[in-house]
Protein backbone atom coordinates (compact mmCIF):
# COMPACT_ATOMS: atom_id res chain seq x y z
CA UNK A 1 0.00 0.00 0.00
CA UNK A 2 1.58 3.21 -1.13
CA UNK A 3 0.01 7.18 -1.30
CA UNK A 4 -3.61 7.57 0.06
CA UNK A 5 -2.76 11.27 1.36
CA UNK A 6 -3.37 14.29 -0.37
CA UNK A 7 -4.06 17.98 1.41
CA UNK A 8 -4.36 21.16 -0.17
CA UNK A 9 -1.34 22.77 2.10
CA UNK A 10 0.74 20.68 4.74
CA UNK A 11 -1.05 22.22 7.47
CA UNK A 12 -0.63 20.08 10.76
CA UNK A 13 -3.61 19.81 13.01
CA UNK A 14 -6.53 19.48 10.73
CA UNK A 15 -9.41 17.75 11.41
CA UNK A 16 -9.79 14.15 11.24
CA UNK A 17 -12.14 11.62 12.87
CA UNK A 18 -10.64 11.33 16.40
CA UNK A 19 -8.14 14.80 16.16
CA UNK A 20 -5.22 15.10 14.09
CA UNK A 21 -5.20 14.81 10.45
CA UNK A 22 -5.43 12.40 8.01
CA UNK A 23 -6.15 10.72 4.63
CA UNK A 24 -8.83 13.03 3.26
CA UNK A 25 -9.21 13.20 -0.70
CA UNK A 26 -12.08 16.02 0.50
CA UNK A 27 -9.09 18.75 0.50
CA UNK A 28 -8.77 18.94 -2.79
CA UNK A 29 -12.13 21.09 -2.90
CA UNK A 30 -14.15 19.21 -5.01
CA UNK A 31 -18.18 18.52 -3.78
CA UNK A 32 -18.83 15.44 -3.37
CA UNK A 33 -16.02 14.02 -1.89
CA UNK A 34 -16.53 15.37 1.69
CA UNK A 35 -15.43 12.33 3.58
CA UNK A 36 -14.98 14.17 6.55
CA UNK A 37 -18.37 13.32 8.76
CA UNK A 38 -19.52 13.43 12.71
CA UNK A 39 -15.95 13.11 15.50
CA UNK A 40 -15.48 10.17 16.41
CA UNK A 41 -13.11 9.04 18.96
CA UNK A 42 -10.72 5.90 17.96
CA UNK A 43 -10.27 2.98 20.13
CA UNK A 44 -7.00 2.90 22.25
CA UNK A 45 -3.69 1.51 20.55
CA UNK A 46 -3.70 -2.62 19.65
CA UNK A 47 -2.32 -4.56 22.54
CA UNK A 48 0.85 -5.41 21.51
CA UNK A 49 3.62 -7.86 22.98
CA UNK A 50 7.48 -6.40 23.92
CA UNK A 51 9.51 -6.30 20.88
CA UNK A 52 11.51 -9.20 20.66
CA UNK A 53 13.88 -10.67 17.84
CA UNK A 54 12.25 -10.68 14.42
CA UNK A 55 11.74 -14.02 13.42
CA UNK A 56 11.81 -15.83 10.05
CA UNK A 57 7.91 -15.95 8.65
CA UNK A 58 5.18 -13.29 6.73
CA UNK A 59 4.06 -10.27 8.52
CA UNK A 60 1.47 -7.28 7.49
CA UNK A 61 2.43 -4.04 8.55
CA UNK A 62 0.12 -1.34 9.19
CA UNK A 63 0.50 2.35 9.27
CA UNK A 64 -1.06 4.02 12.22
CA UNK A 65 -2.18 7.40 10.70
CA UNK A 66 -3.61 8.64 14.12
CA UNK A 67 -0.84 7.31 16.48
CA UNK A 68 2.24 7.89 14.22
CA UNK A 69 3.62 4.41 14.54
CA UNK A 70 3.67 1.08 12.76
CA UNK A 71 1.97 -2.21 13.44
CA UNK A 72 3.80 -6.03 13.18
CA UNK A 73 1.12 -8.62 12.66
CA UNK A 74 2.11 -12.19 12.67
CA UNK A 75 -0.37 -13.60 9.71
CA UNK A 76 0.33 -17.09 11.36
CA UNK A 77 -2.25 -16.15 14.00
CA UNK A 78 -3.09 -12.68 13.06
CA UNK A 79 -1.49 -11.11 16.22
CA UNK A 80 0.21 -7.85 16.24
CA UNK A 81 3.68 -8.52 17.51
CA UNK A 82 4.98 -5.35 18.23
CA UNK A 83 4.06 -1.73 17.64
CA UNK A 84 7.10 0.35 16.53
CA UNK A 85 6.90 4.32 16.51
CA UNK A 86 7.70 6.17 13.11
CA UNK A 87 6.65 9.90 12.13
CA UNK A 88 3.94 12.13 11.55
CA UNK A 89 0.77 11.00 10.35
CA UNK A 90 2.40 7.93 8.56
CA UNK A 91 0.56 6.94 4.94
CA UNK A 92 2.16 4.73 2.63
CA UNK A 93 4.36 1.27 3.69
CA UNK A 94 6.60 -0.95 1.59
CA UNK A 95 8.83 -3.75 2.55
CA UNK A 96 12.05 -4.52 0.72
CA UNK A 97 11.97 -8.28 -1.15
CA UNK A 98 13.86 -10.38 1.44
CA UNK A 99 11.48 -8.85 4.20
CA UNK A 100 13.65 -7.26 6.52
CA UNK A 101 13.30 -3.63 5.98
CA UNK A 102 10.15 -1.52 6.15
CA UNK A 103 9.65 1.72 4.62
CA UNK A 104 6.71 4.26 5.75
CA UNK A 105 6.23 7.62 4.51
CA UNK A 106 5.19 10.03 7.35
CA UNK A 107 3.06 12.94 5.51
CA UNK A 108 2.90 15.61 8.41
CA UNK A 109 6.97 14.93 9.37
CA UNK A 110 8.03 15.18 5.25
CA UNK A 111 10.15 12.29 6.12
CA UNK A 112 10.43 8.09 5.34
CA UNK A 113 10.77 6.08 8.20
CA UNK A 114 13.08 3.01 7.33
CA UNK A 115 11.71 0.24 9.87
CA UNK A 116 14.55 -2.44 10.72
CA UNK A 117 11.62 -5.28 12.53
CA UNK A 118 14.57 -6.70 13.98
CA UNK A 119 15.91 -3.83 15.82
CA UNK A 120 12.01 -3.01 16.76
CA UNK A 121 13.06 0.68 15.63
CA UNK A 122 13.25 3.17 12.84
CA UNK A 123 15.60 5.79 11.38
CA UNK A 124 14.25 8.69 9.33
CA UNK A 125 15.04 10.15 6.09
CA UNK A 126 14.16 13.83 4.90
CA UNK A 127 12.09 13.90 1.58
CA UNK A 128 10.00 16.29 -0.17
CA UNK A 129 6.74 17.65 1.10
CA UNK A 130 3.94 16.05 2.39
CA UNK A 131 5.33 12.21 1.48
CA UNK A 132 2.20 9.62 1.15
CA UNK A 133 3.37 6.78 -1.36
CA UNK A 134 6.37 4.57 -1.26
CA UNK A 135 7.22 1.32 -3.44
CA UNK A 136 10.75 -0.41 -3.17
CA UNK A 137 12.20 -1.78 -6.04
CA UNK A 138 12.54 -5.62 -6.42
CA UNK A 139 15.70 -6.14 -6.62
CA UNK A 140 15.80 -3.42 -2.80
CA UNK A 141 18.35 -1.17 -3.44
CA UNK A 142 16.01 1.80 -4.05
CA UNK A 143 12.87 3.35 -2.66
CA UNK A 144 10.51 5.51 -4.29
CA UNK A 145 8.48 8.08 -1.99
CA UNK A 146 5.69 10.31 -3.96
CA UNK A 147 5.72 14.14 -2.16
CA UNK A 148 1.92 15.38 -2.91
CA UNK A 149 2.69 18.52 -2.29
CA UNK A 150 6.09 19.44 -3.79
CA UNK A 151 4.34 17.56 -6.64
CA UNK A 152 7.18 15.12 -6.96
CA UNK A 153 9.33 11.94 -6.31
CA UNK A 154 12.09 11.33 -4.50
CA UNK A 155 14.68 8.59 -5.13
CA UNK A 156 16.43 7.02 -2.41
CA UNK A 157 19.46 4.38 -1.66
CA UNK A 158 17.45 1.77 0.24
CA UNK A 159 19.69 -0.78 0.82
CA UNK A 160 22.05 1.63 2.39
CA UNK A 161 21.74 2.66 6.48
CA UNK A 162 21.47 5.26 6.73
CA UNK A 163 19.63 5.99 3.34
CA UNK A 164 20.34 8.14 0.75
CA UNK A 165 18.72 10.43 -1.27
CA UNK A 166 19.61 10.10 -5.06
CA UNK A 167 17.30 12.16 -7.22
CA UNK A 168 14.21 13.91 -7.54
CA UNK A 169 11.77 13.51 -10.37
CA UNK A 170 8.77 16.11 -10.88
CA UNK A 171 5.93 13.94 -11.91
CA UNK A 172 2.87 15.51 -11.90
CA UNK A 173 0.27 17.21 -9.61
CA UNK A 174 -0.61 16.11 -6.02
CA UNK A 175 1.03 12.52 -6.87
CA UNK A 176 -0.31 9.67 -4.67
CA UNK A 177 0.80 5.91 -5.24
CA UNK A 178 3.49 4.62 -6.59
CA UNK A 179 4.21 0.84 -8.15
CA UNK A 180 7.70 -0.79 -9.66
CA UNK A 181 7.59 -2.52 -12.36
CA UNK A 182 9.10 -6.17 -12.20
CA UNK A 183 12.09 -5.62 -13.96
CA UNK A 184 12.68 -2.55 -11.82
CA UNK A 185 13.19 -0.38 -14.67
CA UNK A 186 10.03 1.77 -14.74
CA UNK A 187 7.93 3.59 -12.04
CA UNK A 188 4.10 4.52 -12.34
CA UNK A 189 3.15 7.37 -9.75
CA UNK A 190 -0.72 8.12 -9.90
CA UNK A 191 -1.44 11.77 -10.19
CA UNK A 192 -4.58 12.87 -8.44
CA UNK A 193 -5.44 16.47 -9.51
CA UNK A 194 -4.17 15.59 -13.27
CA UNK A 195 -5.90 12.41 -14.14
CA UNK A 196 -2.70 11.16 -15.19
CA UNK A 197 -0.57 8.03 -14.46
CA UNK A 198 3.40 9.52 -14.41
CA UNK A 199 5.87 7.34 -16.16
CA UNK A 200 9.45 7.12 -14.90
CA UNK A 201 12.31 5.32 -16.48
CA UNK A 202 14.55 4.17 -13.32
CA UNK A 203 17.71 3.58 -14.75
CA UNK A 204 18.23 7.80 -14.75
CA UNK A 205 15.38 8.61 -13.06
CA UNK A 206 13.26 10.89 -15.92
CA UNK A 207 9.67 11.40 -16.78
CA UNK A 208 8.71 9.66 -19.69
CA UNK A 209 5.63 10.23 -20.12
CA UNK A 210 2.07 10.51 -18.97
CA UNK A 211 -1.12 8.44 -19.39
CA UNK A 212 -4.48 9.60 -19.05
CA UNK A 213 -6.83 7.83 -16.54
CA UNK A 214 -9.94 8.58 -15.25
CA UNK A 215 -10.68 10.82 -12.24
CA UNK A 216 -8.86 11.66 -9.43
CA UNK A 217 -6.65 8.48 -9.41
CA UNK A 218 -4.87 6.95 -6.11
CA UNK A 219 -4.14 3.49 -6.28
CA UNK A 220 -1.73 2.23 -8.52
CA UNK A 221 -0.36 -1.63 -8.74
CA UNK A 222 1.59 -3.46 -11.47
CA UNK A 223 1.41 -6.81 -13.09
CA UNK A 224 4.08 -9.33 -12.08
CA UNK A 225 4.81 -9.88 -15.90
CA UNK A 226 5.13 -6.20 -16.71
CA UNK A 227 2.43 -5.94 -19.74
CA UNK A 228 -0.42 -4.32 -17.64
CA UNK A 229 -0.33 -1.60 -14.55
CA UNK A 230 -4.01 -1.08 -12.78
CA UNK A 231 -4.98 2.38 -11.54
CA UNK A 232 -7.72 3.26 -9.04
CA UNK A 233 -9.48 5.88 -9.62
CA UNK A 234 -11.37 7.14 -6.30
CA UNK A 235 -13.41 10.02 -8.50
CA UNK A 236 -15.76 8.12 -11.10
CA UNK A 237 -15.72 4.54 -9.40
CA UNK A 238 -13.13 2.83 -12.14
CA UNK A 239 -9.95 0.96 -12.43
CA UNK A 240 -8.11 1.70 -15.21
CA UNK A 241 -5.80 -0.80 -17.17
CA UNK A 242 -2.33 0.43 -18.73
CA UNK A 243 -1.03 -1.64 -21.51
CA UNK A 244 2.77 -0.41 -20.62
CA UNK A 245 4.19 -1.53 -23.97
CA UNK A 246 1.83 1.32 -25.83
CA UNK A 247 1.07 3.02 -22.87
CA UNK A 248 -2.33 3.89 -23.07
CA UNK A 249 -5.41 2.67 -21.51
CA UNK A 250 -6.66 -0.79 -22.76
CA UNK A 251 -10.07 -0.54 -20.79
CA UNK A 252 -11.60 0.60 -17.68
CA UNK A 253 -13.77 -1.52 -15.52
CA UNK A 254 -16.73 0.32 -13.56
CA UNK A 255 -16.84 -0.66 -10.29
CA UNK A 256 -20.35 1.15 -9.47
CA UNK A 257 -21.66 4.09 -8.03
CA UNK A 258 -20.04 5.57 -4.29
CA UNK A 259 -17.36 2.84 -4.45
CA UNK A 260 -14.61 5.56 -4.34
CA UNK A 261 -11.78 3.02 -4.98
CA UNK A 262 -8.57 3.69 -2.84
CA UNK A 263 -5.97 1.13 -3.30
CA UNK A 264 -5.37 -2.02 -5.53
CA UNK A 265 -3.30 -5.26 -4.98
CA UNK A 266 -2.71 -8.03 -7.97
CA UNK A 267 -2.24 -11.79 -7.49
CA UNK A 268 0.94 -13.05 -7.88
CA UNK A 269 -0.31 -14.51 -10.81
CA UNK A 270 -1.66 -12.03 -12.41
CA UNK A 271 -4.92 -13.02 -12.77
CA UNK A 272 -6.81 -11.07 -10.12
CA UNK A 273 -6.87 -7.37 -8.51
CA UNK A 274 -8.35 -6.45 -5.39
CA UNK A 275 -9.70 -3.03 -5.03
CA UNK A 276 -10.73 -1.43 -1.71
CA UNK A 277 -13.71 0.61 -2.38
CA UNK A 278 -13.81 2.91 0.71
CA UNK A 279 -17.10 4.41 0.63
CA UNK A 280 -18.90 1.65 -0.06
CA UNK A 281 -17.03 -0.50 2.46
CA UNK A 282 -16.18 -3.75 0.50
CA UNK A 283 -13.49 -5.15 -1.88
CA UNK A 284 -13.95 -5.62 -5.05
CA UNK A 285 -12.42 -9.04 -6.69
CA UNK A 286 -11.52 -8.20 -10.73
CA UNK A 287 -10.87 -11.18 -12.82
CA UNK A 288 -8.36 -9.33 -15.40
CA UNK A 289 -7.67 -12.47 -17.46
CA UNK A 290 -10.95 -11.78 -18.67
CA UNK A 291 -11.64 -9.59 -21.96
CA UNK A 292 -12.32 -7.08 -20.70
CA UNK A 293 -11.40 -7.23 -17.03
CA UNK A 294 -14.70 -7.30 -14.71
CA UNK A 295 -16.07 -7.43 -11.58
CA UNK A 296 -16.80 -11.35 -10.19
CA UNK A 297 -17.54 -10.23 -6.27
CA UNK A 298 -17.65 -8.04 -3.86
CA UNK A 299 -16.58 -8.75 -0.22
CA UNK A 300 -17.69 -6.42 2.69
CA UNK A 301 -15.19 -5.37 4.95
CA UNK A 302 -14.77 -2.68 7.65
CA UNK A 303 -15.74 0.96 7.58
CA UNK A 304 -14.09 3.12 4.97
CA UNK A 305 -11.32 0.79 3.77
CA UNK A 306 -8.06 2.22 2.40
CA UNK A 307 -5.44 -0.58 1.83
CA UNK A 308 -5.68 -3.66 0.52
CA UNK A 309 -2.13 -5.93 0.23
CA UNK A 310 -1.95 -9.79 -0.74
CA UNK A 311 0.37 -12.30 0.92
CA UNK A 312 3.30 -13.34 -0.76
CA UNK A 313 1.70 -16.76 -1.67
CA UNK A 314 -1.84 -14.07 -2.48
CA UNK A 315 -3.90 -16.48 -0.28
CA UNK A 316 -4.58 -13.60 1.92
CA UNK A 317 -5.55 -10.00 1.27
CA UNK A 318 -5.39 -7.49 4.20
CA UNK A 319 -7.51 -4.73 4.20
CA UNK A 320 -7.07 -1.32 6.46
CA UNK A 321 -10.09 -0.35 7.41
CA UNK A 322 -9.99 3.65 8.69
CA UNK A 323 -13.12 4.15 10.11
CA UNK A 324 -13.43 1.78 12.56
CA UNK A 325 -9.86 0.59 13.64
CA UNK A 326 -9.78 -2.72 12.42
CA UNK A 327 -8.03 -4.68 9.61
CA UNK A 328 -9.90 -7.35 7.59
CA UNK A 329 -8.60 -11.10 6.50
CA UNK A 330 -9.66 -11.99 3.43
CA UNK A 331 -9.58 -15.87 2.29
CA UNK A 332 -8.96 -14.81 -1.38
CA UNK A 333 -10.25 -18.99 -2.18
CA UNK A 334 -13.63 -18.43 -0.69
CA UNK A 335 -13.79 -14.73 -0.86
CA UNK A 336 -14.45 -14.31 2.27
CA UNK A 337 -13.54 -12.78 5.90
CA UNK A 338 -11.72 -14.90 8.14
CA UNK A 339 -11.25 -12.72 10.71
CA UNK A 340 -10.75 -9.42 11.60
CA UNK A 341 -8.37 -7.53 13.67
CA UNK A 342 -9.09 -4.79 15.85
CA UNK A 343 -7.54 -2.16 17.96
CA UNK A 344 -5.29 0.33 15.56
CA UNK A 345 -5.51 4.02 15.30
CA UNK A 346 -6.82 5.15 11.93
CA UNK A 347 -5.07 2.38 9.74
CA UNK A 348 -3.62 3.89 6.70
CA UNK A 349 -1.55 1.66 4.47
CA UNK A 350 -0.59 -1.85 4.58
CA UNK A 351 2.11 -4.45 3.09
CA UNK A 352 3.27 -7.76 3.85
CA UNK A 353 6.31 -9.55 3.10
CA UNK A 354 8.34 -13.08 4.04
CA UNK A 355 11.06 -12.38 6.36
CA UNK A 356 13.60 -15.09 6.04
CA UNK A 357 16.96 -16.20 7.52
CA UNK A 358 18.58 -17.29 4.77
CA UNK A 359 21.84 -16.61 3.76
CA UNK A 360 25.22 -17.31 5.39
CA UNK A 361 24.64 -17.28 9.46
CA UNK A 362 25.64 -14.73 11.35
CA UNK A 363 26.25 -13.77 15.39
CA UNK A 364 26.06 -10.64 17.06
CA UNK A 365 27.59 -9.58 20.43
CA UNK A 366 26.25 -6.31 22.09
CA UNK A 367 28.34 -4.78 25.49
CA UNK A 368 27.45 -1.42 27.18
CA UNK A 369 30.47 0.68 28.68
CA UNK A 370 29.01 3.52 30.71
CA UNK A 371 30.69 6.14 30.42
CA UNK A 372 32.72 7.31 34.23
CA UNK A 373 32.75 3.56 35.07
CA UNK A 374 34.84 2.38 32.18
CA UNK A 375 33.15 -1.21 32.51
CA UNK A 376 31.37 -2.96 29.66
CA UNK A 377 27.68 -4.92 30.60
CA UNK A 378 26.03 -7.38 28.84
CA UNK A 379 27.03 -10.14 26.63
CA UNK A 380 24.55 -9.95 23.76
CA UNK A 381 22.44 -12.74 24.85
CA UNK A 382 19.97 -11.21 26.61
CA UNK A 383 21.90 -11.97 30.29
CA UNK A 384 23.34 -8.71 31.83
CA UNK A 385 26.57 -8.51 34.16
CA UNK A 386 26.81 -6.61 36.86
CA UNK A 387 27.71 -2.56 36.66
CA UNK A 388 27.14 1.10 37.86
CA UNK A 389 25.36 2.98 35.37
CA UNK A 390 27.30 6.69 34.48
CA UNK A 391 25.71 9.77 34.87
CA UNK A 392 25.92 9.82 30.69
CA UNK A 393 24.81 7.85 28.14
CA UNK A 394 26.53 4.89 27.48
CA UNK A 395 28.73 3.49 24.76
CA UNK A 396 27.31 0.99 23.09
CA UNK A 397 29.89 -1.93 21.54
CA UNK A 398 29.12 -4.65 19.02
CA UNK A 399 30.48 -6.83 16.88
CA UNK A 400 29.62 -9.02 14.14
CA UNK A 401 30.62 -12.50 12.81
CA UNK A 402 30.02 -15.54 9.89
CA UNK A 403 31.23 -18.94 11.03
CA UNK A 404 33.69 -17.06 13.86
CA UNK A 405 35.11 -14.89 11.42
CA UNK A 406 34.76 -11.15 11.44
CA UNK A 407 32.67 -9.30 9.34
CA UNK A 408 33.81 -5.51 8.00
CA UNK A 409 32.05 -3.36 5.99
CA UNK A 410 28.52 -4.30 7.67
CA UNK A 411 26.16 -1.86 8.63
CA UNK A 412 24.74 -1.58 12.03
CA UNK A 413 22.14 0.02 14.09
CA UNK A 414 22.15 0.81 17.64
CA UNK A 415 18.73 1.39 18.82
CA UNK A 416 16.29 1.17 21.99
CA UNK A 417 12.84 2.36 23.50
CA UNK A 418 11.49 2.13 19.47
CA UNK A 419 14.42 4.53 18.13
CA UNK A 420 17.55 3.78 16.25
CA UNK A 421 20.61 6.27 18.34
CA UNK A 422 23.31 5.87 15.65
CA UNK A 423 24.92 3.49 12.55
CA UNK A 424 28.06 2.66 12.94
CA UNK A 425 30.21 0.27 9.97
CA UNK A 426 32.15 -2.71 11.38
CA UNK A 427 36.06 -2.50 11.21
CA UNK A 428 37.95 -5.26 10.00
CA UNK A 429 37.74 -6.70 13.36
CA UNK A 430 33.50 -7.17 12.74
CA UNK A 431 33.25 -4.51 15.61
CA UNK A 432 30.96 -1.02 15.79
CA UNK A 433 30.07 1.44 18.00
CA UNK A 434 27.49 4.37 19.07
CA UNK A 435 28.08 7.06 21.97
CA UNK A 436 24.03 7.41 22.70
CA UNK A 437 23.15 10.74 23.93
CA UNK A 438 22.33 12.02 27.02
CA UNK A 439 21.44 10.44 30.49
CA UNK A 440 19.04 7.11 30.09
CA UNK A 441 16.84 5.26 32.33
CA UNK A 442 17.96 2.66 34.63
CA UNK A 443 15.69 -0.45 33.22
CA UNK A 444 16.81 0.96 29.70
CA UNK A 445 17.43 -1.85 27.04
CA UNK A 446 19.79 -1.81 24.48
CA UNK A 447 19.92 -3.49 20.72
CA UNK A 448 22.09 -3.56 17.93
CA UNK A 449 20.84 -5.17 14.38
CA UNK A 450 22.55 -6.32 11.14
CA UNK A 451 19.89 -6.08 8.90
CA UNK A 452 21.10 -9.02 6.51
CA UNK A 453 22.79 -7.77 2.90
CA UNK A 454 21.37 -11.07 0.83
CA UNK A 455 24.42 -12.54 1.29
CA UNK A 456 25.11 -12.76 5.52
CA UNK A 457 21.65 -13.74 7.51
CA UNK A 458 20.27 -10.86 9.84
CA UNK A 459 21.49 -11.06 13.70
CA UNK A 460 20.63 -8.99 16.60
CA UNK A 461 21.33 -9.00 20.34
CA UNK A 462 20.24 -7.11 23.24
CA UNK A 463 21.35 -6.01 26.70
CA UNK A 464 19.71 -4.42 29.82
CA UNK A 465 22.41 -3.95 32.16
CA UNK A 466 20.59 -2.61 34.88
CA UNK A 467 17.91 -5.37 34.94
CA UNK A 468 20.29 -7.48 36.74
CA UNK A 469 19.58 -10.25 39.75
CA UNK A 470 20.83 -8.87 43.63
CA UNK A 471 23.14 -11.01 44.96
CA UNK A 472 23.57 -10.70 48.63
CA UNK A 473 21.35 -7.55 48.80
CA UNK A 474 23.26 -5.45 46.36
CA UNK A 475 22.88 -5.18 43.01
Amino acid sequence: MSGIAVSDAPRRGRARRGGGSWWAPARTGFAGLALLAAAVVPSASATTRPAVPAPAGTFAYVANGLAGSLSVVDTADDTVTSTIDVGDDPNGVAVSPDGNRVFVANRLSDTVSLVVPAAGAALSVPVGDNPVGVAVSPDGTRAYVTNTISNDMTVIAADAIPPSVIATVHVGTRPQDVAVSADGTRAYVANLLDGTVAVVDTTDNTLLTTVPVGQLPQGVAASPDGTRVYVTNFGDGTLSVIDTASGTVLSTVPLGNGTSPADVAVSRDGSRAYVADFSSDDVSVIDTAANPPAVIATVPVGEEPLGVALTPDGSRAYVTSSMDNTVSVIDTATRTVTGTIAGFDIPLGVATATRGVGGTPTALTLSVEHRGDGHAHGNGHGRDDSGVRGRRGPTLKARLTAGGRALAGRSILFAGDSRVWCTGTTDSRGRAACAVRGEQDDDACYTAAFPGDGTHAPATATTCPERRVAVNGKR
